[in-house]
C-alpha cells in the first residue's frame, strides 16, 4: 500500500466511506429525467438547436474568414527602450519581498484564491504575499469583500500592486521583488498572458497559472523555454483543474508501479466522477474564443513542442489517447465492471499535458497509452451526460448563447462550489504485467473553488519547497515535473486524499 505523507493510513475504500459520510454521492438520474430528455430534449436538439448552430456557422463563414480575426494579445508594442536586467543581475530569490503575487485578485477564480490565502496561511504571517491587477479600486474592493467574507480585517493592509498587460512597463512591478507569479487573468492569450511569461522568464521568476490552453501554451514554450532555462524561472501552465487531477495521478502511478513492482506503466485508464455547477463567465470566454474561430492559430514547428526537452532536441518518449466518444458498459475493470462511461470535455486537454510530462520525464516505457472517460452509476445518467455535453457545445455555436451563458466574473453560487467534488479513478498496467490502482479526491467543486486552492498551493510549492521540488533549473514544465510529491503533500495538507495500491504478478518458476 501507498499513500501520500499526509493521509499515511488511507486507503482506496476509506476514501470513498470518508466521502458518503460527507454526502458526496455520484449524480444518478430518475427515469422522469431520462424519459423528459429523450423524449423532448433530443427531439428539440435535432429539430431546432442543431439546425440553428449550422445555419449560424455557414452564416459566419459566408461573410468571409476576415470578419473574424484571430484575437491577439492586448499589450503595447516592445520598444528597444524596454529594459530588463541581465541574467546575471537579477534580484536574488531570498532578497525578494514576496513569497506569491496574484494577478488577475479582483476575478472570480482570484477571488476564490485570496480566500484560501487568508484562511489557510493569514495575512503576511509565514506567507509574505500581495495582489495585483489593472484597477486600485476594485483590487481595494476585493479585499474589503473578502475581508468580510472571512472576518479578517488585516488583508486590508495586503500590498497591491498595479498591473496591466495592456502596459507592459507595468510588469516589471509585477514580477522583479516576488519569488512567484500566480495568475487567474484569462483568457491567457486575449490578455496578454504571452507578455507575463516574457516578464517572468527575464526576471527568473517563477509563474504558475490555470490555463487550459494548449496551442498558446506551445507557442510559449518555443519563444521563451530558453531564457527561463537561462535565467531560473519555472515556468508551469495548467495548475488548476485543468490538469493538476489526472497529470499527477498518472506521476504517482508511475512512482508506484516501479517502487513496489519494478515495473514501468506502459498503459492507464482513467475514470472521472464529479459533481459541479457549470463554467463561470471567464472560462466560457475561453472556450469561446475557438468557437468564434478567434483561438490561437495553429503554428508549423519541427515537431511538438510538448516534445520538446531541455536541450532542444525531441523527446522520444510520446503518449498515445485512446478516445471515449459513446456511451457505454465499462470493460476491462473489474471493479467498475456495472458501471458506464462516456467523453469527458477535458480528457484532450489532460492527456496533451501527460503528453508533455511523459516526454520531459523521458523514463519508463517510451509509449504510454492514455484512456480517460466520464463514469456514470447507469446508461440513463451516461447518457444526460453524453447528451448534456453534445447539447451544451451546440448551444455555444448559436446566437441565443448569451441568453443562458454567465458573464466574466460572475460564477457557481458557493453553496453549489461547497456539495461539489472530483474523484479521478485510475487504473494501471506496467510492461511486465504489474497493475497499480489509485483514487485522488478533491472535496469540493474542482472547476472554482478547488481550482484556487491547486493554484496557490502550486505557487507557494515553487516558493517555499525549492529543496523538495524535483528540478532545480529554469523553463517549461507541467505540475508533476516541476513539483511532484512535493505537491502532492501540499494538496493533501489542504483537503485532498489520495491512496494507491498495488498488485504484482507472481513469477513463474
Amino acid at each position: 500500500m501507498s499513500v501520500s505523507d499526509e493521509k499515511d493510513t488511507m486507503t482506496i475504500e476509506q476514501i470513498y466511506d470518508h466521502m458518503g459520510k460527507q454526502g458526496k454521492q455520484p449524480m444518478t438520474v430518475s427515469n422522469k429525467v431520462f424519459l423528459l430528455t429523450a423524449g423532448i430534449g433530443v427531439p428539440l436538439w435535432i429539430g431546432g438547436l442543431l439546425p440553428l448552430a449550422i445555419a449560424t456557422t455557414l452564416g459566419k463563414k459566408m461573410l468571409s474568414a476576415s470578419s473574424v480575426p484571430s484575437l491577439q494579445q492586448k499589450s503595447e508594442t516592445t520598444n528597444d527602450d524596454e529594459v530588463f536586467p541581465s541574467f546575471d543581475n537579477i534580484t536574488p530569490m531570498e532578497e525578494r519581498k514576496y513569497d506569491i503575487v496574484l494577478f488577475g485578485a479582483t476575478g472570480f477564480a482570484g477571488k476564490l484564491a485570496i480566500e484560501h490565502l487568508v484562511k489557510t496561511y493569514g495575512v503576511n504571517k509565514d506567507v509574505k504575499w500581495a495582489i495585483a491587477g489593472r484597477s486600485k479600486d476594485k483590487l481595494e474592493d476585493t479585499k474589503a469583500k473578502v475581508a468580510d467574507l472571512c472576518k479578517e480585517n488585516s488583508i486590508l493592509e495586503v500590498d497591491t500592486i498595479i498591473a496591466d498587460t495592456s502596459s507592459r512597463s507595468t510588469l516589471h512591478d509585477l514580477v522583479k521583488d516576488t519569488k512567484v507569479v500566480a495568475t487567474t487573468a484569462g483568457p491567457f492569450q486575449a490578455y496578454g498572458g504571452a507578455d507575463v511569461i516574457e516578464f517572468c522568464a527575464k526576471y527568473g521568476t517563477d509563474y504558475v497559472d490555470i490555463t487550459g490552453e494548449v496551442d498558446w501554451h506551445k507557442e510559449m514554450i518555443m519563444k521563451w523555454d530558453e531564457t527561463a532555462q537561462k535565467t531560473g524561472a519555472k515556468i508551469v501552465s495548467f495548475c488548476g483543474n485543468d490538469s493538476i487531477p489526472w497529470d499527477m495521478t498518472v506521476y504517482k502511478m508511475g512512482k508506484v508501479l516501479k517502487e513496489e513492482c519494478n515495473d514501468d506503466l506502459s498503459e492507464v485508464q482513467l475514470f472521472d466522477d464529479f459533481k459541479g455547477d457549470g463554467p463561470s463567465g471567464g472560462t466560457l470566454a475561453t472556450v469561446l474564443l475557438a468557437v468564434d474561430g478567434k483561438a490561437f492559430p495553429k503554428q508549423a514547428y519541427n515537431f511538438n513542442p510538448l516534445y520538446k526537452k531541455a536541450d532542444g532536441t525531441k523527446s522520444k518518449f510520446s503518449v498515445v489517447g485512446e478516445n471515449v466518444t459513446l456511451p457505454g458498459r465499462v470493460k476491462g475493470v473489474e471493479s467498475f465492471s456495472k458501471n458506464y462511461e462516456g467523453p469527458f470535455v477535458m480528457s484532450a486537454i489532460n492527456m496533451e499535458v501527460v503528453k508533455r510530462s511523459h516526454a520531459l520525464r523521458s523514463e519508463g516505457n517510451q509509449k504510454l497509452v492514455y484512456r480517460e472517460s466520464l463514469l456514470s452509476k447507469d446508461f440513463k445518467t451516461a447518457f444526460l451526460n453524453w447528451f448534456g455535453l453534445i447539447g451544451f457545445g451546440t448551444l455555444l455555436f448559436t446566437p441565443i448563447r448569451g441568453w443562458f451563458l454567465p458573464k466574466p466574473g460572475e460564477g457557481p453560487s458557493r453553496k453549489r462550489m461547497e456539495a461539489g467534488y472530483l474523484t479521478v479513478a485510475g487504473f494501471g498496467v506496467g510492461s511486465k504485467g504489474n497493475k497499480v490502482e489509485t483514487l485522488f479526491y478533491f472535496p469540493k467543486e474542482t472547476g472554482y473553488l478547488d481550482t484556487a486552492r491547486m493554484l496557490v498551493e502550486s505557487g507557494l510549492c515553487l516558493a517555499m519547497n525549492k529543496k523538495d521540488l524535483p528540478v532545480t533549473k529554469g523553463g517549461f514544465y507541467t505540475p508533476s515535473t516541476s513539483m511532484g510529491d512535493a505537491l502532492m503533500n501540499r494538496l493533501c495538507k489542504t483537503g485532498c486524499m489520495f491512496a494507491s495500491k498495488s498488485m504484482k504478478i507472481q513469477s513463474k518458476l
